[in-house]
C-alpha cells in the first residue's frame, strides 16, 4: 500500500499506531488520485463557544472513491476537518447580576470620545506582569494585539491557571484598543519579572499586584524583616531606573491591602470607584486607601479606575472579563453557576490599574515625550470628583481631593485633551 502511493505520487505517507495511514499531498496530486471536486466547508452555527486551529477547510462534493489498487487494504478515504474546541467564546454570556461590560467601563471613563478623536494607543507598547496570558478568542475577534512571554523561571506564558492576567489585560484594550500589550508571565522573583518586562522596551507598565506590607516605617520593616527589606530596595531601584528612563509605571493600590510598590511616590497608584446601576459614582468599598508609612507624606491612591463593590458573593458592579475556560476565575460571581464559558465577573484595583495604563498609552500616542509627572498631572487635574462612598479602609469620599479616591475617577478624553494642549 505504501509502495503504491510512493510509486503513483510524490507524497509523504505517515503510518499511524493503529494501522491507519495519513497522506499529505498537493492539490494537483489529490485531483490526480481521486478526481473529486472540493468545496469550502462550514462549521455549524449552533455553538458560540468554539475555538479552531483554522477558520476554513475543504470538503469533497461526494464521497472519496478509493483507487482500485487499494480497495483490498483501504476501507475508505476522507479529508479531515479541524477539531472544534468548545471553550471560550469571544462573546460574554448573560448573567442575572448587576455587572459591567467592557463597553460600560469605556463609557464610565469617558474613553469613547477620545477614540473618536483617533486617540487609540496606536504604536504604543504596554507591558504587564501577571499570572499568564491566554490567547482568548475575544482578543482575536476585536483585533487586539497581545504578545505573551515568560519571565525567567515561569512556565508557558499562554497558560494562565488563575485567569487574572488574561482578564485584567482586557482593561488595557478597553481604553487603548490599538496599543500592543506585552504580557509577561511572572516568575518566582518580582524583581526579575519586572526586569523582563522592562527589557521589552515598553512605554507604559501596568502592574496589578503587590505586597501587603506598608504598615510600618522603613526602619521598622528593616528590623522586622531584613530579607523583604532587601527585596523592597531591589524593586525600588529597578522601578526608579525604569521611570527615570521614560517608562510610566502604574500599580494597583490594593483591595484592602497596604500595597507596595503601589505606595511608591514615583508610580501612579490606582484606586477604585464603583459605577452604580443608575450611573452614579461612589468610592469602592473593595479598594484600598491609606497614608504610607514607608514613604511619609505619600497618600494612596492618586486617582481611580472602575472597580466593583465588596460584599458577599456574588459581588455586584464588577466587570465581565475574558478568562481561560479552565481557570479559577472562569464563572466567578456567576449566579447561574455555569462553568467553561471563558468569562468571569471580577475587578478590584487590578482592573483600575490597566485602565489607567490604557489612558496613559493614549498620552504616549499624542506625545511620545510624556513623562510620569506629566501623565500624573493630566490625570489628576481632569479627574471626575467622587463625593460619596467609602473604601475598604473606611475612608469616606468628599468634595475635592480626598484619601478615599485621590483626585477621583479618571476622565480619559479630558486628560488626553490636557496632554494635547499643554505638553
Amino acid at each position: 500500500m505504501l509502495n503504491f502511493f510512493a510509486a503513483r505520487l510524490p507524497v509523504e505517507v505517515k503510518p499511524t499506531e493503529k494501522d491507519r495511514i495519513e497522506v499529505e499531498m498537493k492539490r494537483q496530486d489529490f485531483d490526480q488520485l481521486f478526481g473529486a471536486t472540493l468545496r469550502q466547508g462550514e462549521f455549524s452555527g449552533r455553538n458560540e463557544n468554539r475555538v479552531t486551529a483554522t477558520n476554513s477547510f475543504l470538503v469533497p462534493e461526494t464521497v472519496l472513491s478509493v483507487p482500485n489498487e487499494l480497495k483490498d487494504t483501504v476501507d475508505f478515504a476522507y479529508i479531515p476537518r479541524p477539531i472544534e474546541f468548545y471553550g471560550a467564546s469571544y462573546r460574554p454570556p448573560v448573567e442575572d447580576i448587576l455587572h459591567l461590560r467592557l463597553d460600560d467601563v469605556r463609557a464610565a471613563l469617558n474613553a469613547p470620545r477620545a477614540h473618536r478623536q483617533d486617540w487609540t494607543g496606536r504604536g504604543v507598547k504596554v507591558a504587564m506582569v501577571d499570572s499568564g496570558f491566554f490567547p482568548h478568542p475575544f482578543f482575536a475577534a476585536n483585533g487586539y494585539k497581545l504578545v505573551a512571554s515568560a519571565s525567567p523561571g515561569a512556565t508557558n506564558p499562554d497558560d494562565d491557571p488563575s485567569g487574572h492576567g488574561t482578564g485584567e489585560c482586557a482593561n488595557i484594550f478597553s481604553i487603548a484598543p490599538d496599543c500592543t500589550v506585552y504580557g509577561v508571565k511572572s516568575g518566582p522573583s518580582a524583581a526579575t519579572s519586572l526586569e523582563a518586562a522592562i527589557a521589552l522596551g515598553p512605554d507604559v507598565m501596568s502592574n496589578s499586584w503587590g505586597f501587603d506590607v506598608d504598615v510600618r516605617s522603613r526602619d521598622q520593616l528593616k528590623a522586622a524583616d531584613p530579607n523583604f527589606f532587601n527585596e523592597l530596595v531591589d524593586i525600588e531601584t529597578i522601578l526608579s531606573d525604569a521611570i527615570q528612563s521614560g517608562i510610566i509605571v502604574v500599580f494597583s493600590a490594593g483591595n484592602g491591602h497596604h500595597a507596595f510598590p503601589g505606595c511608591m511616590p514615583q508610580v501612579i497608584s490606582a484606586g477604585g470607584v464603583t459605577v452604580l446601576e443608575e450611573g452614579a459614582l461612589e468610592a469602592s468599598s473593595y479598594a484600598s486607601s491609606f497614608k504610607s508609612k514607608i514613604y511619609p507624606g505619600r497618600n494612596i491612591p492618586d486617582l481611580c479606575g472602575v472597580v466593583g463593590a465588596a460584599g458577599a458573593p456574588p459581588q455586584k458592579n464588577h466587570i465581565m472579563l475574558p478568562v481561560p475556560p479552565t481557570s479559577e476565575l472562569d464563572g466567578h460571581n456567576f449566579p447561574s453557576g455555569r462553568k467553561k464559558t471563558g468569562w468571569g465577573i471580577f475587578s478590584g484595583t487590578s482592573a483600575a490599574c490597566p485602565q489607567l495604563a490604557g489612558a496613559i498609552a493614549l498620552f504616549k500616542e499624542i506625545r511620545k515625550s510624556v513623562g510620569a509627572d506629566q501623565a500624573r498631572t493630566a490625570l489628576i487635574k481632569t479627574a471626575t470628583d467622587v463625593t460619596t462612598g467609602k473604601t475598604a479602609m473606611g475612608d469616606k469620599a468628599g468634595a475635592g481631593a480626598d484619601l478615599a479616591t485621590g483626585a477621583g475617577l479618571a476622565s480619559v478624553r479630558s486628560a488626553c485633551e490636557f496632554i494635547a494642549a499643554t505638553v
